[in-house]
């Protein structure tokens, strides 16, 4: 745990302080740095999918390496993530029937600048006719330095030569570790053919004034001394001698002031500086300059050449176009609005629709509940008439069961005028037929009243005994 003691912090604070302070200072010179895109549009083939590996070691390491390309992305998905990456150039690679182009885009506002390749060399075919090729992955921890020499004579040239120099990180003299510095990027014009050649090269500090084979013992695997039998003899040996294009002069001789990492080498001696070519090798030529992302004025052709009236003609074509395009999107906007104002309206319509066919279906169900009940009724009058011919052995009268249901639906709508409480009116017989009538009705009602109760008694689960026959008069 950090404490302080007399007001000073502890060693664990203070190297944790200092790491969190160097990874802020990092992240900002990431932050700073320009980034890049480097991929290919279109079907170009194996070799320019090669091609577009080697340019991205060039671009190492603020560059996204791993970047996958498939055949729906646009340019407007690259420019949508390029914002959030800090990216700040596209570097694309097209092919058609005439030539292969490679085009510098800075985003997101341009310029857009269009180079026909006329020709180019993979990395693996520029080690390949080294003897001792000298690729470390190490090489690609740190930024490249560029060297170039367009001049700004011109317009094309001078906008070349700050496009190829904001690619990469501007270099402080008075700050910058020499231990970083281990590859370099030469973009060299040839104001005869107007042509733009780039190559790319591993940087080595090595000491001066030593033969080949102190350079070999100074290394870290040491020779086969084995067929010697003294070591006087590896110097004595006339067969060694420097080697040819490795000859040291005041072209390549320095003096370093910091401590390098290379073997031999001192500091604030006089060094030589190694360059090696790993690759890959590109000679471009400037077709075409463009205004804004790869589509605006043409500022430079290089085949194709136009008057200022024809200049004139063509910024009023394209003012017309914008104005079209922005009529056309407004125009959108406002159907779009219309048909949103469109379906609100039907979603309310919908729903009073709803509401009024959730009360019509309200009275329906009901109208179908005293349906229901009728028709109960009916089948509860045709069962008890049924029963009551097993049971007494003749047909009840008509109104017999109709009566009872009558009193029924009396019951659940109230008393009414028509009810049982009405008298009923009284018939013109005879005595006799009269007593006969009054009898029998009493019998059937009687016989109508116990049907009912056994039926309730019968919802209800009781067990109901069978009624007795009533004997014929």
């Amino acid at each position: 745990m950090c404490t302080e003691v007399n007001g000073k912090k502890g060693k664990a604070a203070r190297n944790a302080q200092a790491g969190q302070t160097g990874n802020d200072k990092e992240e900002e010179i990431y932050l700073k740095a320009p980034h890049s895109f480097v991929f290919h549009r279109g079907h170009v083939g194996r070799t320019i999918k090669d091609l577009v590996l080697d340019v991205r070691k060039i671009m190492e390491p603020y560059t996204a390496s791993s970047l996958r390309v498939r055949k729906k992305n646009v340019m407007k998905d690259f420019l949508t993530i390029a914002g959030p990456l800090h990216v700040t150039h596209f570097i694309v690679f097209t092919k058609t029937d005439i030539a292969t182009y490679m085009k510098l885009i800075c985003i997101p506002r341009g310029p857009t600048l269009t180079f026909k390749i006329n020709e180019f060399s993979l990395s693996k075919d520029t080690l390949s006719y080294q003897k001792h090729p000298d690729v470390d992955s190490t090489l690609f921890v740190n930024h490249a330095v560029l060297v170039t020499n367009i001049p700004s004579d011109s317009m094309e040239n001078k906008l070349m030569n700050v496009t190829f120099k904001n690619l990469f990180p501007s270099i402080n003299p008075n700050t910058v570790k020499l231990n970083n510095m281990r590859r370099a990027v030469l973009v060299n014009y040839d104001p005869e053919s107007k042509s733009v050649d780039i190559r790319h090269y591993s940087m080595k500090v090595v000491p001066t004034g030593v033969s080949k084979a102190v350079k070999k013992l100074m290394r870290t695997k040491l020779p086969d001394l084995g067929h010697h039998q003294d070591i006087a003899d590896l110097f004595l040996d006339k067969g060694l001698s420097d080697s040819e294009g490795e000859q040291d002069g005041p072209n390549n001789m320095v003096t370093v002031l910091q401590n390098v990492k290379d073997r031999g080498v001192t500091k604030n001696a006089v060094n030589a500086i190694r360059l090696k070519e790993i690759g890959p090798r590109l000679t471009l030529q400037l077709v075409k300059i463009e205004e804004g992302f790869e589509a605006g004025n043409i500022l430079f052709h290089s085949l194709i050449t136009k008057t200022p009236e024809e200049l004139e003609a063509l910024k009023l074509m394209r003012k017309s176009k914008e104005k079209e395009k922005l009529a056309r999107k407004q125009k959108q906007e406002a159907n779009i609005k219309k048909k949103l104002e469109a379906k609100e309206e039907h979603i309310k319509k919908s729903l009073e629709g709803m509401k009024k066919k959730k009360k019509l279906e309200g009275e329906t169900e009901e109208t179908e509940k005293v349906t229901n009940s009728d028709k109960e009724s009916v089948a509860d009058s045709d069962d008890d008439t049924h029963y009551y011919k097993e049971e007494v052995g003749e047909a009840p009268d008509p109104e017999m069961f109709t009566q009872s249901r009558k009193r029924k639906q009396s019951r659940s709508d109230g008393p009414t005028s028509d009810g049982p409480t009405a008298k009923q009116p009284k018939h013109n017989t005879s005595s006799k037929a009269t007593h006969k009538t009054k009898s029998t009705n009493n019998k059937q009602s009687k016989f109508s009243l116990k049907i009912q109760h056994n039926r309730r008694e019968k919802k209800k689960g009781f067990r109901v005994q069978k009624t007795k026959k009533i004997n014929k008069r």
